[in-house]
């Protein structure tokens, strides 16, 4: 291995071996060289061929610690081109030895470019459609013992965090973002189902919101494992009780059921618990509850409900569109009926039954977010479409953190649309945190810092990574880092 960090302007260049994750869920080792600088981008050679060119706005930092997720565990179902070297809860070290977490999303904004990118402009800069996702998407990730990380995302770590707090900031992001997008009522239930690796962080996060908003709700953690049920009380839960077993006893448990089990089964199950939301945090590239694109869903942190029957429902929600001050909401109708009379006096209205048809007129319509800020649609195939609607390109024809709408009351197409139709239950889903927000919390409450580590189960060197993807999916192992040696 050659070691030379380089300066911003003055090329870097580093050769290493590092264990890649292949398609068929094994781990092999490859040779890497990163050449370049911050401001003249960066070649990567695999093996000894060109394997990605990189503009500007990255900088080399030293793999230090990195956390194995169930993203990793379920990398093979995603749609991004394997083999590749995964993980991405990592802190990573500078050239003076300063510890930092990395912002996974590689936009036009976290690598400091001044672009016209209209997501990274309306402030979606983890949504940027030419993003690259360090360990997931492309860049090399953490299990390596260097990564290229994007300039504005390398946030330096406070003093006083030790480095079992640190490595679990990107996790605890995301499930802060998933607390503070949900909307209890006082009194109301919130339920936590599978409080595993990131389900006992989501536990921790409404309790720190909790403590922080002085809320009233409660919290409930589901899990059929006692080890876990008595560790959710630990991190804040207010209860804790195994999920029904049969399936003639499902009925709601909470208000609202934030499913984090990451398996298309937990979120059948979440929908037969929550009486009024299930907020989705599983991203495990597989069919569920009668969508092929769930995932997706949840990459896009996009709300599916119904479109409601009355007027005034109608007015708030067009009111509640997620689009800019001063326009009128984008509005997709892939219907066959009729839209509702006065609703293109109040909406951009586009009329098509071909998603991809209105994705490519929204393309090439100047001036906003190319995007419908909402999507209607009939069926479970629409709603699949409105995600997805050109095959192999990840490109939605709703905006990120959009809404899907389900028109009409009558219908047979899964578990999830039959709940949304009959019993007006909505589908939210949230994915990464911001970062910087995560360690305000973490430095400020020191209840919430000192339950943390206890997360951290075992620990192996990243020469292990085959071993360690093989204990974390065992059930004596809640959370396991992997430690590069020299870092």
């Amino acid at each position: 291995m050659t070691n030379n960090y380089g300066t911003d302007s003055a090329p870097g260049h580093i050769e290493f071996r590092g264990l890649e994750y292949h398609a068929n869920d094994e781990v092999h080792p490859a040779s890497y060289v990163m050449a370049g600088s911050a401001q003249q981008g960066w070649k990567i050679s695999r093996n000894g061929s060109e394997h990605l060119t990189l503009g500007p706005g990255y900088r080399l930092l030293r793999t230090h610690r990195c956390g194995v997720c169930s993203t990793d565990l379920d990398r093979r179902f995603l749609p991004f081109p394997l083999p590749q070297i995964i993980g991405h809860e990592l802190i990573a070290l500078d050239t003076d030895g300063k510890r930092h977490v990395v912002e996974i999303n590689a936009s036009h904004a976290a690598r400091g470019l001044d672009d016209e990118c209209p997501f990274c402009r309306s402030g979606l800069t983890t949504h940027c459609p030419e993003r690259r996702v360090l360990g997931i998407h492309d860049l090399p990730g953490g299990f390596g013992p260097w990564v290229l990380a994007p300039e504005h995302g390398t946030i330096p770590v406070p003093n006083a965090l030790p480095d079992d707090v640190a490595v679990l900031v990107e996790p605890f992001a995301a499930a802060l973002h998933a607390a503070e997008q949900v909307t209890p009522m006082p009194g109301e239930t919130v339920a936590v189902l599978g409080p595993r690796r990131l389900g006992l962080l989501v536990v921790a996060a409404l309790a720190a919101r909790r403590r922080r908003d002085g809320n009233t709700y409660r919290i409930l953690a589901l899990s059929r494992r006692p080890g876990l049920r008595e560790l959710a009380l630990t991190f804040g839960a207010d209860q804790a009780a195994p999920p029904p077993a049969r399936v003639s006893d499902f009925s709601p448990m909470a208000d609202i059921v934030i499913d984090t089990t990451g398996s298309p089964t937990g979120l059948e199950l979440s929908i037969r618990l929550a009486r009024r939301e299930v907020h989705l945090k599983s991203t495990h590239g597989q069919p569920a509850a009668g969508l092929a694109h769930t995932t997706e869903l949840v990459v896009d942190e996009i709300t599916l409900g119904a479109w409601p029957d009355r007027e005034t429902d109608t007015a708030t929600l067009l009111a509640e569109a997620p689009c800019q001050a001063g326009d009128l909401p984008r509005v997709a109708w892939l219907v066959g009926d009729e839209p509702p009379p006065g609703l293109a006096e109040r909406a951009e209205l586009h009329v098509g039954r071909d998603a991809a048809a209105l994705l490519s007129k929204l393309e090439t319509t100047p001036g906003r977010l190319p995007r419908a800020d909402i999507a209607v649609v009939e069926d479970a195939a629409g709603v699949d479409a409105a995600l997805r609607p050109r095959a192999g390109e990840e490109i939605a024809l709703v905006r990120p953190r959009g809404r899907i709408c389900l028109y009409g009351r009558s219908g047979d197409d899964g578990p999830l649309l039959g709940a949304i139709r009959n019993r007006g239950l909505e589908l939210s889903a949230s994915r990464c945190g911001d970062f910087r927000r995560a360690l305000t919390l973490l430095e400020c409450d020191s209840e919430l810092a000192s339950r943390l580590p206890s997360l951290v189960t075992h620990r192996m060197p990243a020469g292990q990574l085959s071993q360690a993807l093989d204990l974390a999916r065992s059930p004596d192992c809640i959370k396991i880092v992997l430690d590069h040696p020299g870092s």
